[in-house]
């Protein structure tokens, strides 16, 4: 139950009027009308007046035993991300911030939200950045002194991520201290073996694809961080190697086509070569475009989710098409003749020429 709901149910359990509760509280009825219909909340100073008065605690109040379903916080992320993808990130934060009112406890809810608005911040670079980020980072604070394990985990990683952007060597350190060791035996490996001795192989094979195409993904990672610390420190024949590598990863892992393209479009851009950038990217976009099944693959058979398109895809490309028109670093690729027709297969009519 949500908090307005709390609020209205207890009041005419008790036999009060909304004019009475804001006569007790020293506020206006209109305003406990507003909280009933959840227009808006309580001020945190009432909470603890208005659960007394209400007979309750503040864990009913504040809907501190509510958890919310996965189904119901993937909704309730639709709703703030059809805002972005609108262009509108005001009202995705305003939502985002109502939403977390409501469910001030569901620390899934809260961690999607603050990653969906730092996400969006940094590939739409507002004017008024720092403000929604100030606030995503409170949220990612909240996550990380959280009860639930893996969200806990999660926000700490994102947030030792920031300190390390910033040069916060100290406060990265401190995060890092907060992250368990890795357990020395890998647990999805003894639920492989539980499901195996149970005789249930088709979820030990799910598991087990699930673990491939992780350890896939990882190394395509690994090889383009490699590929790129090894052109900066001039070893160009090393990051060759490593960008072979990262493709031959992705075409016998059966990765989805926008990894088949990144380490040729990495290398492309340290070399300053326009065509193969532009080649490279445009098979990127092309990539994200389109839905990927892994279940296509016949390594990965059991795995039936797909990476659809939506709105987190769109929105990386009209982010990598913003970059593409302001970066320095690319300034090469405006110059080529082949830019502007390149472009113009991408952008939307709203977008900037």
């Amino acid at each position: 139950m949500k908090m307005n709901e709390v609020i209205r149910q207890r009041r005419k359990e008790l036999g009060l009027t909304q004019d009475r509760v804001a006569e007790l509280l020293g506020v206006s009825a209109p305003a406990v009308n507003k909280w009933e219909n959840g227009n808006s909340y309580p001020d945190i100073t009432l909470l603890p007046p208005l659960a007394r008065l209400l007979k309750t605690d503040l864990n009913t109040l504040l809907s501190f035993q509510d958890e919310l379903t996965d189904l119901e916080v993937a909704n309730l992320m639709n709703e703030v991300a059809e805002q972005v993808k609108n262009g509108d990130l005001e009202a995705a934060f305003e939502m985002a911030r109502d939403r977390i009112r409501e469910y001030p406890n569901c620390m899934t809810l809260i961690y999607g939200m603050a990653t969906m608005i730092k996400g969006s911040v940094t590939m739409t670079r507002p004017e008024d950045a720092s403000r929604y980020k100030a606030q995503a980072d409170d949220w990612l604070w909240l996550c990380a002194k959280g009860e639930n394990r893996h969200v806990r985990e999660s926000a700490i990683v994102m947030l030792f991520s920031d300190a390390l952007e910033r040069k916060a060597l100290d406060e990265a350190r401190t995060l890092l201290d907060q992250l368990p060791e890795p357990l020395a035996v890998d647990k999805q490996q003894l639920k492989i073996n539980l499901h195996l001795a149970s005789g249930e192989e088709e979820k030990a094979m799910d598991l087990m694809e699930r673990q491939l195409l992780k350890t896939a993904n990882n190394l395509i990672t690994q090889l383009s961080n490699l590929m790129d610390l090894s052109w900066k420190q001039g070893q160009s024949e090393r990051a060759e190697r490593y960008g072979e590598l990262s493709r031959q990863t992705a075409e016998q892992f059966d990765l989805m086509p926008y990894d088949h393209a990144i380490a040729d479009f990495l290398l492309a851009l340290q070399k300053k070569e326009a065509k193969p950038c532009l080649d490279a990217l445009q098979r990127m976009l092309e990539a994200l475009k389109q839905p990927w099944d892994p279940s296509i693959s016949p390594l990965y058979p059991h795995i039936k989710n797909t990476n659809d398109v939506g709105t987190f895809n769109t929105i990386l490309i009209s982010s990598l098409l913003k970059e593409l028109q302001r970066d320095e670093k690319l300034a090469f690729l405006r110059e080529d003749p082949a830019y502007a027709k390149f472009v113009s297969r991408y952008l939307t009519p709203d977008d900037p020429a």
